[in-house]
């Protein structure tokens, strides 16, 4: 019995042994294991040290366990080794020194160790430099983290003042606390001048970066030595105040800056705002981003326009112009941006103010541009890009106009130009207009445009208003006439001017002043068969006291009780010559065709240059007591002369043709026709 028990017990060990060996891998002969713990580090005190043994191997590619602890410390170490038994473990180390940590790797019955020496220094590592107190001695903010240009360097905790001089290097970014900001003070120097890649560049900005997170910078400080360069500027224009603006940067009288190639974006309303007095020295490659696209990007005084340069990008909305005068008596050149005049615009004290294509000049409401005092503009594009005077809202009626007068030898110049939305109130007089060249203003205007207006759109009558050139321009939608100017200056529209949609599409001429010059004058019609001259204004009557030439398709119309005189003044022997053809006669007639509303044309010169031919002259000869009249009178004091042939004259008060008997043998006619003469066609006295 006792044997058949040790027997079994010797089968139930046979077969436990038996299914071990069949549950288990073979044990390898030799050690499969090699450690490693990988290669020594360096570290600072603070700073998050990781070990890496994933080198370690077996050589069948089978599992082993990982179990790392510290070999040696520096007196007085008590840091732990976090996850220990795993390929990566950690530790931050509290005491500067060298620490020994040894890593083994085990399997069944073998193992394997190796160590790594990781040697910490005494210096903290790099941490955010918080700035509470105002800047009295000058500071350099250095680049601290510079492994990563993301990470803040500096944060302004609370708003401080600058009085000495604070310098920004490369790399550096600048964080401020919410509703904090900066005073560059009278005494204070601003120097911030990154570098051109991303990564040296300067950055300012909130320490959350959200729009308007924090106050900004203001400057009272006109040093030289201020300056931005390649830096990105953000979040700033918080209102703790709710003063009735917003600004990222503000610039105080007297300040001064250079800004250049720098970036500013999310700043709440403005990106800048620079009162009268202060100075933008220079403003040049700098990309403004408005955090809404109507809003400014900045605001400045309106002699500082000049000092951008035409490289920038800015926001839809463009440049605020605060105050009005510009009168530095030299030229000054505006960029091809827009741009809106806050409280309009007056250049004056022979400044010239040039104006580049695909500008666009805004002007609120109820204001103006004026130019005066030997000043001028000149607003000369191309067609496609051309320079645009304007409402800052749209439609007919919103500011005022511009105004042209004492330009001495100065003209003003505009050419593919647009000015619409104009005749809010009269620029002077009592009738509202687009332009208006006044007394000694001198312009040239040529391929423009003028449209929408709540008045006339050009007028040029004034004392001794000078339209220099008219070519090629377009009148459209005005309340009043599309153009009004004085006989001298009638010659300067050209025949290809188009009008359209206007009130009255007439050209009003007014004859307050006669026609006098040593050259002829010619009037040369229009390429719109139904435009004509209306004489009107101050003034009903056209004096010729020098030489007037009526070109084919000349329509004149004139208002009742007027007259046409053609007369000596100084020897200059005045004459009136209408050019008609057969297919396009001269007409001259009286604005409503009423018979016998006006007195007619007098010719009181005996110059051989007195003809019409292919002429209409209608409804003049208006009745006269105890006098003659007609249509036509050749006077004898003094003496007078005609041509006339191919001509109609009609629908008279009176008479067709008078002419003294003493003088009827200067009155050359031929081929005429009559039509509704009450009394003689020709009539002797």
């Amino acid at each position: 019995m006792r044997r058949q028990f040790k027997l079994l017990a010797l089968i139930v060990v046979a077969a436990i042994s038996f299914q071990a060996c069949k549950d288990t891998d073979p044990v390898p002969e030799a050690n499969p294991l090699t450690a490693d713990a990988g290669e020594d580090q360096e570290a600072a005190i603070g700073g998050t040290v990781t070990l890496d043994g994933s080198a370690s191997e077996e050589t069948n590619g089978s599992s082993f366990t990982y179990s790392w602890s510290f070999k040696s410390k520096p007196a007085g170490s008590v840091c732990p080794l976090d996850d220990n038994d795993t390929a990566s473990p950690q530790f931050i180390p509290d005491k500067a020194g060298t620490f020994v940590i040894q890593l083994t790797i085990s399997r069944l019955q073998w193992s394997s160790k190796d160590e790594i020496t990781v040697t910490v220094s005494g210096s903290s590592p790099p941490a955010i430099v918080e700035l509470s107190e105002d800047v009295t001695e000058d500071l350099i903010l250095e680049d601290i983290f510079t492994d990563d240009y993301t990470k803040v360097d500096y944060l302004v905790t609370t708003p401080i003042s600058v009085s000495a001089k604070l310098t920004i290097r490369p790399g550096v970014r600048v964080a401020f606390a919410e509703n904090s900001g900066m005073l560059i003070e009278t005494t204070g120097a601003f120097d911030a001048e990154g570098g051109e890649a991303e990564e040296d560049m300067i950055y300012i900005t909130g320490e959350q970066e959200t729009v308007g997170y924090w106050v900004g910078i203001v400057f009272q400080s006109g040093n030289e030595e201020n300056k931005m360069k390649n830096t990105v500027y953000s979040c700033a224009g918080a209102n703790p105040e709710q003063e009735d603006f917003s600004a990222g940067m503000y610039f105080d009288a007297g300040s001064k800056i250079a800004i250049e190639q720098s970036i500013f974006n999310q700043n709440n309303t403005l990106d800048i705002f620079m009162v009268p007095g202060a100075v933008l020295s220079s403003f040049t490659n700098n990309k403004m981003t408005a955090s809404i696209d109507e809003n400014f990007s900045i605001a400045l005084p309106i002699d500082q326009v000049s000092h951008i340069s035409g490289l920038n990008q800015f926001a839809s909305a463009g440049i605020a112009v605060l105050d009005y005068y510009l009168n530095t008596g030299t030229e000054v050149q505006w960029p091809g941006y827009n741009y809106t005049l806050l409280n309009g615009m007056t250049v004056a004290n022979h400044t010239t103010l040039k104006i580049a294509p695909m500008s666009r000049i805004k002007v609120v409401e109820n204001e103006r541009i004026a130019v005066v005092v030997g000043s001028a503009i000149q607003a000369v594009s191309l067609e496609a890009n051309r320079i645009y005077f304007e409402g800052y809202e749209e439609g007919p009626g919103y500011w005022q106009g511009i105004l042209i007068e004492d330009s001495g030898d100065n003209p003003s110049i505009f050419k593919f130009v647009m000015v619409q939305g104009t005749g809010s109130s009269p620029l002077s007089g009592d009738q509202p207009m687009s332009l208006q060249i006044g007394s000694h203003g001198a312009a040239s205007i040529d391929d423009c445009r003028f449209y929408s207006g709540n008045g006339d759109g050009v007028e040029v009558s004034s004392e001794n208003a000078r339209l220099i050139s008219f070519e090629r321009n377009r009148i459209d939608g005005h309340q009043g006439y599309p153009i009004v100017v004085s006989a001298p200056n009638v010659a300067a529209i050209d025949y290809s001017t188009l009008f359209s949609n206007n009130a009255i599409n007439r050209v009003r001429i007014d004859g307050n002043y006669p026609i006098a010059t040593d050259q002829e004058t010619v009037w040369k019609g229009f390429i719109q068969d139904y435009m004509s001259y209306e004489v009107s204004g101050m003034s009903n009557d056209l004096v010729v006291w020098s030489g007037l030439k009526l070109k084919e398709g000349v329509i004149l119309e004139m208002q009742a009780n007027s007259r046409i005189v053609v007369e000596d003044a100084n020897g200059r022997q005045g004459y009136l010559k209408a050019e008609g053809t057969a297919s396009k006669n001269v007409i001259i007639k009286n604005v409503d065709e009423l018979a016998g509303s006006w007195y007619g044309i007098t010719f009181s010169t005996t110059n051989a240059k007195n003809q019409l031919d292919y002429t209409q002259v209608l409804h003049g000869g208006k009745k006269v007591d105890n006098s003659i009249s007609a249509c036509i009178t050749v006077d004898n004091s003094p003496a007078g002369s005609l041509s006339i042939q191919n001509s109609t004259i009609g629908y008279s008060g009176q008479h067709g043709i008078a002419v003294a008997n003493t003088m009827r043998d200067k009155l050359n006619d031929s081929s005429l026709t009559f039509t509704d003469i009450p009394e003689n066609q020709i009539y002797v006295w």
